[in-house]
C-alpha cells in the first residue's frame, strides 16, 4: 500500500509536526518556578525560620510575605500556625528570623498549636526574590522537636531524603 506523496499531504505532516512540537514545549513552560530552602534555626527554645545565604545569592532581596508551619506526621497534613507579614521582611539571620508564633495574628487566624517532640513539622515561607529572573517562589523546609540529653527541647532540622522526611517521624 502506499500514500499520496503530494505537496499538499507534506505541508499538512509538517504543520502537524510544528503544532505537536509546540504544544510539547508548551506544556512544560508552567514548571519552571521552583521551591527554595528554607532554614530552621533554633532561638530562645523555638523554632525559628530564615531564608539561607545560599538562596539569598540567587536573589538578594527576598521578601517574605507569610509563614506557614504544618504537622508533617499527619495525613491529611494539618496547619498549626500561619501568619502574614506586613510589611514583608527579609528574615536571614538568627538576629531577625521569624520565630515560631511570634508574629502578630489576624482575628481570623487560630493560634500557634503547642509543638510536640517526636513529630515532623514544615515550614513554608511565602516570598520571592525582586530579581524578575529567580523563578523561585517560596522556601520550604522540615523540622521536628527532640528532647536531649539534659531534658530540654531542641530544634532539629530534617534532612531531604531521611526516613523522618518521608514517614513523618522524629527518630
Amino acid at each position: 500500500m502506499s500514500f499520496p506523496s503530494t505537496p499538499r499531504t507534506r505541508s499538512i505532516c509538517l504543520q502537524g509536526l510544528v503544532a505537536l512540537a509546540l504544544c510539547a514545549a508548551l506544556g512544560s513552560a508552567g514548571a519552571m518556578s521552583r521551591m527554595g530552602e528554607a532554614g530552621v534555626l533554633e532561638k530562645d527554645g523555638l523554632p525559628c525560620f530564615v531564608v539561607p545565604a545560599k538562596e539569598l545569592a540567587r536573589g538578594p532581596n527576598v521578601r517574605v510575605r507569610a509563614v506557614s508551619v504544618s504537622d508533617a506526621s499527619t495525613q491529611p497534613v494539618v496547619s498549626v500556625w500561619r501568619a502574614w507579614i506586613d510589611p514583608p521582611a527579609a528574615p536571614s539571620s538568627a538576629a531577625d528570623c521569624i520565630a515560631y508564633g511570634q508574629l502578630p495574628a489576624r482575628p481570623e487566624d487560630p493560634p500557634p498549636a503547642v509543638l510536640q517532640t517526636g513529630k515532623v513539622y514544615e515550614v513554608y515561607l511565602n516570598g520571592r526574590s525582586s530579581d524578575p529572573s529567580d523563578a523561585t517562589r517560596g522556601y520550604a523546609a522540615k523540622f521536628c522537636l527532640a528532647v536531649d540529653a539534659a531534658g530540654a527541647r531542641r530544634v532539629i532540622p530534617v534532612m531531604r531524603g531521611t526516613p523522618a522526611w518521608h514517614d513523618g517521624v522524629c527518630r
